[in-house]
């Protein structure tokens, strides 16, 4: 629907007051009639695990972090005595590097991407392309509608949420690994979100995108694209129905 028949059904109603509850309901900030996305269901048969998967324009997207214990993928680990990475495992999905998510197969820009890669039979690993699509459909401040109500800025004074999850897509910030000199780090989980494409940029690293903490002034709003070493990070993976 575009902008226009937005703004006329809106227009066409009674009442001020009937007029802003329908805008904000009804309507995104591109003049975008938004049905909330139905949340349902799916079981990996490999591991059992159960996950919500949502329809967004043309597209089923998982819509949360993938679990599977593959080889190679880790959980978050603070290092603390008292905390257990599987915690982290459990709230937020594994991380991967990006030969583990891909698991073996070969860069795609295609869409859909082709890649099965770690996800469950029936998914693929999004390539960059397909991610675009997502991004290109929920429109400005794609950040805050992907982010879950649960992600909270720790530096507001306040308590609100740095997302709407408009479309139900509940984006975390599960952080991400890092493999440098035989050692593998953790950084950012609380704080940004990170996740693969199957696409490989010229310089032999992979393509990811990123959401970060904090509202419309602190960089938060929007979904960023960039690449990282393929060999030397771990990161989520969202997988993207074939």
């Amino acid at each position: 629907m575009n902008r226009n028949v937005c703004k006329n059904t809106i227009l066409n109603t009674a009442g001020i007051a009937i007029f802003v509850v329908l805008f904000y309901t009804a309507c995104d900030d591109n003049g975008v009639k938004v049905v909330t996305p139905e949340v349902r269901t799916f079981t990996d048969k490999r591991d059992g695990k159960t996950y919500k998967e949502v329809t967004i324009g043309e597209q089923r997207w998982m819509a949360e972090n993938l679990r599977y214990e593959a080889d190679g993928s880790v959980c978050y680990d603070y290092g603390y005595g008292s905390w257990d990475p599987a915690q982290s495992c459990d709230a937020d999905g594994r991380l991967y590097d990006w030969n583990t998510a891909m698991n073996g197969e070969l860069s795609s820009n295609s869409v859909p991407s082709g890649v099965e890669g770690v996800c469950p039979v029936g998914w693929h690993i999004p390539s960059d392309a397909e991610w675009a699509i997502l991004i290109d459909y929920v429109g400005i401040n794609a950040g805050t509608k992907l982010k879950a109500r649960s992600w909270h800025d720790k530096t507001e004074s306040g308590d609100s949420p740095d997302g709407t999850d408009k479309y139900k897509f509940s984006a975390l910030p599960g952080g991400a690994g890092s493999y440098h000199d035989g050692k593998t780090s953790f950084i950012h989980r609380g704080d940004n979100g990170y996740w693969w494409s199957s696409t490989e940029n010229h310089n032999n690293e992979a393509w990811v995108r990123q959401i970060m903490g904090g509202g419309l002034n602190a960089g938060g709003a929007e979904v960023n694209k960039g690449y990282m070493d393929k060999h030397a990070y771990f990161l989520s993976v969202r997988c993207v129905h074939d």
